[in-house]
């Protein structure tokens, strides 16, 4: 039987679960000879909100904005640098706008086999579940996803590899 996982596609927002997913996704990609990107979206969306309801002035926002740009590409790096250890290459990318948008288009355009990505976030309302990114990156991709748990499990498999 020939592979059914061609592409993964990762998806880091800067959380803990993300390298958790992370160590995982490298794993597989790794097990299976897969190729692997993975993506962190600035999030254009959040940073309109905050100067809408005049948390930000323009400045602030351009500065909270390069500020998101550096940790995208300081955790991408951090990716990067895991899957190099284990032997493997990673195609990091980082862009801005809409996060669950971006992350759809991604695995459209790269023809993803899955996503991977962190556990969700906790939702205390049914208002926060329609805005928590991984949430609606689920209801969004049409390739089949992913959601990585289970942390001490997948550390001690990662170290193994």
């Amino acid at each position: 039987m020939s592979n059914p996982l061609g592409t993964i596609l990762l998806y880091i927002d800067g959380s803990e679960s993300c390298i958790t997913a992370a160590q995982l996704a490298i794993a597989m990609a790794k097990a299976y000879g897969c190729s692997l990107r993975a993506m962190y979206v600035v999030n254009e969306n959040l940073l309109a909100e905050l100067l809408k309801a005049k948390i930000f002035v323009q400045m602030e926002k351009m500065d909270y904005e390069r500020d998101l740009e550096e940790d995208g590409k300081r955790y991408l790096n951090y990716i990067v640098k895991l899957a190099d250890r284990k032997g493997l290459k990673i195609e990091p990318i980082l862009r801005k706008g809409v996060v669950h948008e971006e992350v759809a288009r991604e695995a459209e355009d790269c023809t993803a086999d899955l996503l991977v990505q962190g556990e969700l976030g906790e939702v205390l309302s049914l208002r926060d579940s329609f805005y928590e990114e991984g949430e609606r990156i689920l209801r969004k991709v049409k390739c089949p996803v992913m959601v990585v748990r289970g942390r001490d499990r997948i550390e001690r498999m990662f170290d193994d590899l």
